[in-house]
Order: C-alpha cells, then sequence, then structure tokens
C-alpha cells in the first residue's frame, strides 16, 4: 500500500482528490457527498463506556431499530448506501454527471422514499430539504446541491436525531498531523457514527479498511505491498472526511467481526481544497494508521 502517488485535479466545485488509492477514494468522496449528506450532520451528549464509544440510553443490538418502526432501518440503508461505479481515471465531465444522475434518481431515490415514508415529525422538514437537494442531483449529475447552508443544516437535525433515536454507537475521532486520537483498539459489531474532528493543519481523513476474510498477513506486512496488491487483500467498507482543518466530518458504518485499520491518504502538505494537491506520500506513511479489533 506504499504510494507516492498523486491525482489530477476534479471539477472547480468539488473537492479535489488526494491521494491512493485513488479510484476507491474518489467514489467514496462521492458516495459521502450524497449519500452520507442526505441523513447527515454531527455529533450528541450521550454517555461514554469504557469502549471509547458512545450510545442512547437503550442501544440498539447490531443496528436493530429502536425508534420509530422502519425509520432506524431506512436511515442505516442510506447511510450505506455504497457509491456510484465511476472511473475517475478516464471518465468525462458529462460521463460522470451522467453516472451520478443515474446513481441520484434510481439507487438513492428509492432509499430516500423509504426514509421520508417513515419520518417521524421531528425530522421531517429536515429530509425533506434534503430530499429536494437528491431531486435537483439526480436532474443535474451537480452534488454540490448538497452544500448549501441550508442542506448542512438540515443534515446536521437529522444525524443528531438519528444518534439520538436509533441506539448507533458514536466514537469521537481527533485527527492531527499525523494521527489519530480516540479510536479504541477494540469494538462491538454493529452500527457505528465515526465522528472526525479534524485538530491538525492539513486536511485529513480516516478510511476505515477491513481485511479480508482468510489474508494471513498483518496489516504493518499489508502496508510494505505494493498499493494495487494490498488492495486486494482488504476492503473499504467506510470513512469520514476528507475535510480542512478545524473542520468535522463523520462515517457511519454498520460494522461486522474482524480486524480493521483506519488510514488518511490525504497527501502530505495538502492545507485545503484548493488546487491540486501536492506531490507528497500519504499521511498514512507518516504513521496516520490505527488498528482496531471488532467482536
Amino acid at each position: 500500500m506504499s504510494t507516492n502517488e498523486t491525482t489530477t485535479t476534479r471539477a472547480s466545485a468539488q473537492p479535489p482528490p488526494a491521494g491512493g488509492p485513488r479510484r476507491r477514494r474518489r467514489l467514496a468522496l462521492v458516495a459521502l457527498a450524497v449519500a452520507g449528506l442526505l441523513a447527515a450532520g454531527c455529533g450528541d451528549d450521550d454517555d461514554t463506556d469504557s469502549s471509547g464509544t458512545t450510545a442512547s440510553d437503550e442501544p440498539a443490538a447490531e443496528g436493530a431499530s429502536t425508534g420509530t418502526d422502519g425509520y432506524c432501518d431506512a436511515a442505516l440503508a442510506i447511510e450505506t448506501a455504497g457509491e456510484p461505479e465511476i472511473d475517475f481515471e478516464s471518465a468525462t465531465e458529462e460521463e460522470i454527471a451522467a453516472t451520478m444522475k443515474g446513481w441520484a434518481a434510481d439507487t438513492l431515490r428509492p432509499l430516500a422514499d423509504d426514509l421520508l415514508a417513515a419520518a417521524p415529525d421531528e425530522v421531517e422538514a429536515s429530509l425533506d430539504v434534503q430530499s429536494a437537494a437528491l431531486d435537483e442531483v439526480a436532474e443535474t449529475g451537480d452534488f454540490t446541491a448538497f452544500e448549501t447552508p441550508e442542506v448542512v443544516a438540515a443534515s446536521e437535525t437529522s444525524h443528531a436525531y438519528d444518534l439520538d433515536t436509533c441506539g448507533w454507537q458514536t466514537v469521537a475521532v481527533d485527527a492531527a498531523d499525523y494521527s489519530f486520537a480516540g479510536l479504541p483498539d477494540e469494538m462491538d459489531a454493529g452500527v457505528v457514527s465515526f465522528e472526525l474532528t479534524n485538530g491538525g493543519t492539513e486536511v485529513h481523513e480516516m478510511v476505515l479498511l477491513r481485511k479480508n476474510d482468510g489474508v494471513s498477513e498483518t496489516f504493518d506486512e499489508l502496508l510494505a505491498l505494493p498499493e494495487e496488491e494490498a488492495m486486494e487483500k482488504v476492503t473499504m467498507v467506510g470513512m469520514a472526511g476528507p475535510v480542512p482543518p478545524g473542520e468535522p466530518a463523520y462515517g457511519v458504518v454498520d460494522l461486522e467481526a474482524g480486524e480493521y485499520m483506519a488510514v488518511c491518504f490525504i497527501p502530505v502538505g495538502t492545507v485545503s481544497f484548493d488546487g491540486p494537491p501536492p506531490e507528497g506520500p500519504p499521511h498514512m506513511m507518516q504513521g496516520m494508521v490505527h488498528q482496531l479489533t471488532v467482536a
């Protein structure tokens, strides 16, 4: 997974890609911008347990719904909807927009309809705002519709409601130059929202990789492999960010038992989303890696 590769700049309205694995990271960024923001936002103030995670007073087992019937399942489905199939190395802007239109209409729209149908009164207005933004993406292919102040505020409201209602675990993660703080070494399986805050001076992200079943190499050995070979032995299951210094992000993941590693692929020297990323090594090569076991 060792690499010094950098990537070309994407459309000026989109955050630039940063470091490898390039294709997987770019796809995840698109998914975060669309699916994540549709039912998304900020953390809460629940009590912290001994593993460093937080949850509501009566957490759900393995991500089961605890609030309004069906709502939490629908919220989880759209949070973990995956990503569109786009090869950013070769696709034109028109092809990217066309794929985004189809993904928003064919994949996310049905999930959003399920969510709206199950939405309680407390969150319905916020979801309506985000639903209108989704319609705009389906029409134009431009996911910056989710970046307006109104939509961002609505997403924060709905995500806070999800955390209060659905019994998901939360883990507060502090990203610095170049380390993660707050990630436990062990966690229980189930739904967790990783609440990332960038306290460093550079752009950071947290990409969560799960070692594939049957892989015998340690993560240290995987990190020493060429990127393509290493990525055949792990699966990206979620991410939070990328975000500039001082900003928050989050990622919801339904964790199953296994061995995981959190990494940051952003190149050293990336201080904003302006312009192409620098040609520095990825932050993970500077030690921005954390291993954890889920049981």
